[in-house]
């Protein structure tokens, strides 16, 4: 009698285990799941000039991924999402995760930006501090809502060998006009003067060290957003910054189902558009 029930009960404390073993698998692949890069061990950055790509996105918003995986898987490019802060975080710091890597921080106290705007700065910050920590010499970020030339490999690969190399950050995208200060090294490549917009640049092992301190001074009581502190920092060139121009990508808006406009500059040589995602009226 008493063998029977002994093996039901060693094969009941198995299964628990197992159980907890692959409850805790599970959860390990939620809450990191910023860090599994599609192509680790692939030597693909390389085509983009860059030691590693990251995409900072917001697990709620699904059709930012689904719509960044379709277009780099398209490019062969390989990247890491990255879990970005969000306004709820921010309102909410008692019930912020902090994940493997992270460092931990104060909630913030800034009366003069909003929750968006402090998570987007917390998110940079999250970004640069993993490219120091990581050591990369090179790191591209990318926003979750653009579209991408199609032959931007191509165009890259020159890009990045006619940087000085004294380069902090280059921006791929922007929204502003850079082409008042042309450089003798490439015909694309321009002295930033008043970049706006960071939904995608590049920065260089230097770059992200620099932008590190000065982001960490200004925590947890920044006064002015990501994308004002980096126009701010290369206006007294204490960042030495450079746009491509044309731009390679540029930031994008949903419109309906599976149909995207861009915001502020219409590539000529659209990923979306072969995709067909692009809206009609600006296709080229």
């Amino acid at each position: 009698m008493l063998r029977p029930l002994l093996r039901v009960l060693r094969r009941a404390r198995i299964m628990v285990f197992l159980s907890f073993i692959a409850a805790i698998a599970i959860l390990a692949s939620y809450m990191f799941a910023g860090f599994i890069d599609e192509a680790a061990i692939s030597a693909k950055f390389i085509e983009l000039g860059f030691d590693h790509i990251f995409v900072p996105s917001a697990r709620p918003y699904i059709d930012r991924r689904q719509l960044m995986s379709r277009i780099l898987r398209y490019q062969g490019i390989p990247f890491g999402f990255f879990p970005a802060t969000t306004a709820y975080d921010i309102d909410h710091p008692e019930a912020y995760s902090f994940w493997l890597g992270e460092e931990h921080w104060t909630p913030p106290k800034s009366p003069l930006l909003s929750a968006t705007a402090l998570a987007s700065f917390r998110t940079h910050m999250n970004v640069i501090n993993d490219i120091v920590r990581l050591e990369h010499a090179s790191t591209l970020v990318l926003g979750d809502q653009i579209d991408i030339a199609a032959d931007i490999k191509q165009q890259m690969r020159t890009v990045v060998k006619s940087l000085p190399a004294t380069w902090d950050i280059l921006y791929l995208g922007h929204c502003s006009n850079e082409t008042s200060r042309p450089t003798t090294s490439h015909s694309q490549i321009f002295v930033a003067t008043t970049p706006k917009c960071a939904f995608a640049y590049a920065l260089s092992r230097a770059g992200a060290r620099r932008l590190k301190r000065v982001l960490d001074n200004m925590w947890p009581a920044p006064s002015k957003t990501f994308e004002q502190v980096l126009s701010d920092m290369v206006v007294p060139l204490f960042l030495e910054a450079y746009v491509v121009d044309p731009p390679l990508v540029a930031h994008v808006d949903k419109i309906s189902d599976s149909v995207y406009s861009p915001t502020y500059y219409t590539l000529g040589n659209s990923t979306l558009d072969k995709l067909g995602l692009l809206s009609r009226k600006d296709m080229r």
